[in-house]
């Protein structure tokens, strides 16, 4: 199913399994505990996150940017 939101770049890729099932953002901050943790609670249920490294031709957004330009575009409705 297509979305009519602009796809944005994804900090992380969440995994079940060895297949890649989408991009996440991460927390602004201790995003290193956050996978640590992540990794290990759902690791029983097959899911993973990898920290994807930066692309130089990405946009420079965090999380607090992609939620302000999503809530431009939801306002522009």
């Amino acid at each position: 199913m297509s979305s009519w939101r602009e796809t944005l770049p994804g900090d992380a890729i969440l995994f079940q399994g060895g297949h890649a099932e989408g991009p996440l953002l991460m927390p602004p901050t201790h995003q290193d505990l956050f996978v640590e943790e992540f990794n290990r609670t759902y690791r029983s249920i097959n899911l993973s996150i990898t920290v994807r490294p930066p692309d130089p031709n990405d946009e420079s957004t965090d999380a607090k940017s992609t939620l302000q330009i999503q809530q431009a575009q939801s306002s522009q409705q």
